[in-house]
């Protein structure tokens, strides 16, 4: 049970990134965010959720 858990977490942090990232690429196409910064610190939270995601499943593989 405790695998399915950090298994659904990775899964939901990996999904999260991806969406991180199409938003800001979209953002950035149309000329919304023109900001360097905010595409900056939204990029760090992607790859962030990215790692934690590979994390959660590398734990799950230990199960």
């Amino acid at each position: 049970m405790l695998a399915n858990i950090f298994f659904f977490s990775g899964v939901f942090f990996i999904l999260n990134g991806i969406y991180l990232f199409n938003s800001t690429v979209k953002e950035t196409r149309k000329g919304y965010m023109k900001d360097e910064d905010k595409i900056k610190k939204s990029d760090k939270k992607a790859i962030i959720y990215f790692i934690i995601g590979i994390i959660l499943f590398f734990i799950t593989s230990l199960f």
